[in-house]
């Protein structure tokens, strides 16, 4: 009786331990993306108000967010679906 409810007692607690990493992983990646976006606009909007000029290339900027985004994603897919 008593290595039945350890058992069970073993099993919940990995399961809850899955849980928490999966958690604290996708809210680290997350926010993580969304510091690295914040980061890549402030210093593209400071770059644009001293060269007014440069906002012809910000075609460069897009991408770059697109690179942090296409992380994000994926690390969102890794946590959510495959773990």
């Amino acid at each position: 009786m008593l290595n039945t409810i350890l058992a069970e007692a073993n099993e919940f607690s990995v399961e809850v331990a899955q849980a928490w990493s999966k958690s604290i992983m996708l809210g680290l990646a997350l926010a993580l993306a969304a510091i690295g976006l914040a980061l890549v606009g402030s210093n593209y909007m400071k770059a644009l108000g001293r060269n007014p000029e440069a906002g012809k290339a910000a075609s460069q900027i897009i991408i770059i967010a697109a690179m942090i985004e296409v992380t994000a994603l994926l690390a969102f897919l890794l946590g959510a679906f495959l773990l």
